[in-house]
């Protein structure tokens, strides 16, 4: 026993050295919590943006998650929003420098005079019209005085217009709640609650493959009415434009990072796991970001004007400008020849 006590004091005191020297290491080289003007000064410096979980936004997201933002030094901070009408609500209370939104609900801001803003990337905004599995709805008459859902006064109501002229339908011929939450849009379509509704991508992939329908899709039509937007002041901050052209270049670098959809189907669009990988496959290849173009502006705007939702003295003159290089949809394509 004699032998075994001071071998075990010599022991203790090791360990007591030992935790010691760490809590020194740890004292010495971890930062204390920055205070709250410290904080407030970061936040105010980094940029915002307000995107929605869909493919048109994916690259944002995958840049951030990979650490591409953090390599390239921007301090970046998504606001994600499940409607449109919260991202343009985000631009106009200013909590983003940058949201996702279209074209129409632009010029219905622009038009007011009491915010400057300007469209200085377009988004292909793809949609496909989904119909419910019970509804058995083969063509696009059979949809006559069915609910069809939309996010009023913007790109889903105006192919959903489209869609009644191409059927040589009245306008008034189906019913258009508003469901302006992307999520509850696609549940209420997979639980029979809708009829027919209007989705995006990854969602209406995730709808038929839960068994509903597809009856019509824009990819391939004009115009491309989605667009990214900021305020105007933005564009004359050195800094804040600097901020956006790295936002952009990760975006540029995260177009082949398709391998991290399923983590973001899961967490941002609550995709089931069931489906998860599926989803993840049928979703379109991301395209590179292109300038916005003034024929879809000036389709936005005779649309809205049809509807006596735009001002006759209105012009989209300076809604869309040139940034960052960014090329027109037709150069890009001759580009990627």
């Amino acid at each position: 026993m004699s032998k075994i006590i001071p071998h075990f004091r010599y022991s203790a005191k090791c360990i007591v050295r030992f935790a010691l020297y760490i809590l020194l290491f740890t004292s010495c080289h971890s930062s204390p919590p920055p205070s709250p003007e410290e904080q407030a000064r970061r936040d105010s410096a980094a940029l915002h943006v307000a995107l929605m979980p869909v493919a048109d936004c994916f690259p944002f997201y995958l840049a951030q998650r990979c650490g591409i933002y953090e390599r390239l030094g921007l301090d970046l901070r998504i606001l994600t929003l499940q409607a449109q009408l919260d991202t343009d609500t985000a631009l106009l209370r200013r909590r983003a420098e940058l949201v996702y939104s279209d074209l129409a609900r632009a010029i219905m801001i622009q038009q007011t005079d009491t915010f400057a803003l300007r469209a200085i990337a377009a988004a292909p905004a793809e949609l496909e019209l989904i119909t419910a599995r019970r509804g058995r709805v083969r063509n696009i008459s059979q949809l006559k005085e069915r609910m069809v859902a939309v996010a009023r006064h913007s790109i889903t109501d105006y192919w959903s217009d489209r869609l009644m002229d191409s059927a040589r339908m009245e306008q008034t011929a189906i019913f258009r709640p508003q469901i302006n939450d992307v999520r509850i849009r696609t549940d209420m379509i997979c639980n029979g609650t809708m009829d027919a509704a209007f989705l995006p991508e990854p969602y209406a992939s995730e709808a038929r493959l839960r068994g509903n329908a597809r009856n019509f899709s824009t990819r391939g039509l004009r115009p491309h009415l989605g667009a990214f937007l900021v305020p105007s002041w933005v564009l004359r901050d050195s800094t804040r434009t600097r901020q956006l052209q790295l936002l952009f270049q990760g975006y540029e670098e995260a177009l082949a990072l398709r391998d991290s959809l399923p983590p973001l189907l899961r967490e941002l669009c609550f995709t089931p796991d069931s489906i998860i990988d599926s989803v993840a496959l049928a979703i379109p290849a991301f395209q590179p970001l292109t300038r916005p173009s003034e024929d879809d502006a000036a389709a936005a705007l005779r649309w809205l004007r049809s509807r006596e939702k735009a001002r006759s003295k209105y012009t989209t003159d300076t809604l869309i400008t040139d940034f960052h290089g960014l090329k027109s949809t037709q150069q890009t394509l001759r580009r990627s020849r």
